[in-house]
C-alpha cells in the first residue's frame, strides 16, 4: 500500500477567538491566515479539507526532517508575521482585530498508509491513519505552539 506523509497546521486560541469576538471580521481573519498558510506551502502538500482552523494535507512524496522543519517555519513565520501586523494596521478596534496577536500555531505531523475513499465526485483519504492524525489534536501538550510527529514518521 502506498505511504504518506498526513500533516496538520492548527490554530490555536481559535476557539477563544470566535467565542469572545464579533464573527464579521474574525471569519475575514482566519480565513487570511489559512489562506496563507496554504500560499506558503513548500512540500507537495495536497489540501484534503479545511476543518474550522484546521488544515487537513497529505503528500506521497515523503519529505525528510529537514524538509518538515523548514516547512512549518515557513508557516509559523509568516503567520506570526501576519498576526503582528494587526497591532499596527488594523482598521478597526474590535474584538477580532485587537486580540488576533493572540493565535498562535501548532503543528501535527504523522506518516502511515494511504487509501481513499470516493464519495460522489469527493475522493479523500480514508482509514487508521486519517483517524490517527486527527486524534494527535486530542493530546495534553502544555504549549500552544509546537510541532507533534507520530514517533513513526521521525
Amino acid at each position: 500500500m502506498e505511504k504518506a506523509l498526513y500533516f496538520m497546521p492548527d490554530i490555536s486560541g481559535f476557539t477563544k477567538f470566535v467565542n469572545n469576538t464579533g464573527i464579521e471580521h474574525g471569519i475575514h481573519i482566519i480565513a487570511e491566515l489559512l489562506e496563507l498558510l496554504i500560499d506558503c506551502t513548500t512540500l507537495d502538500l495536497e489540501l484534503v479539507e479545511i476543518e474550522g482552523d484546521a488544515l487537513f494535507m497529505f503528500t506521497s512524496k515523503i519529505p525528510n526532517y529537514k524538509q518538515l522543519l523548514e516547512q512549518t517555519t515557513a508557516m509559523l513565520e509568516n503567520f506570526h508575521q501576519h498576526t503582528k501586523s494587526y497591532e499596527s494596521k488594523r482598521i478597526c478596534n474590535c474584538g477580532s482585530c485587537r486580540t488576533t496577536t493572540n493565535l498562535e500555531l501548532k503543528f501535527l505531523v504523522h506518516y502511515g498508509e494511504l487509501a481513499f475513499i470516493k464519495v460522489k465526485k469527493n475522493i479523500k483519504p480514508y482509514g487508521r491513519d486519517v483517524i490517527k492524525i486527527h486524534s494527535l489534536l486530542k493530546n495534553k501538550v502544555p504549549v500552544n505552539e509546537y510541532i507533534l510527529f507520530n514517533p513513526l514518521c521521525i
